[in-house]
């Protein structure tokens, strides 16, 4: 597993929650994906909080304009503002056919990087081909952040 520090930049997203983690998590995104005329060009995201029951998910979008954000609200769904911060970020490509490797994935980064777990897990849908696993971490060296960073937006 290769993994880098990037610095997530804060998120607003409309959210649908998952009624049953993991297996509602489809039903979720198909909820938002539903009052869209196009997926192409749109950003979606996957958050992932644990509580003292398991997990909670949120199938997020980010919306392209504020009038997008009010329809969205008048129809039920929430908006969700998300912290930025130092993440350890993977890459799994060809996603859909290794939703099995997220969880160890994800286990695997933090016991690398360890886990700031005052902020969300994230999955980053870039493509349907390509899934970016954020784990959001503690303060790291800033000179350590800036040049991952930078580097990550190069790719």
């Amino acid at each position: 597993m290769n993994s880098s520090i990037i610095l997530q930049r804060p998120l607003r997203l409309i959210v649908c929650k998952s009624e049953v983690f993991p297996d509602g998590n489809k039903v979720a995104f198909s909820a938002l994906e539903s009052h869209l005329d196009t997926l192409q060009g749109r950003k979606f995201y996957g958050l992932v909080y644990e509580t003292t029951e398991g997990m909670d998910y949120f199938a997020g979008l980010v919306p392209d304009e504020e009038t997008e954000e009010a329809k969205f609200i008048n129809l039920g769904f929430s908006i969700r503002e998300v912290e930025g911060g130092p993440c350890a970020r993977a890459k799994l490509f060809d996603w859909s056919d290794k939703t099995d490797q997220i969880g160890p994935t994800i286990g695997e980064m933090i016991k690398k990087h360890g886990i700031d777990s005052s902020r969300p897990q994230i999955e980053f849908y870039r493509s349907l081909s390509e899934l970016h696993l954020l784990l959001p971490i503690p303060p790291q060296d800033s000179s350590q952040i800036d040049s991952a960073y930078k580097s990550s937006i190069k790719k």
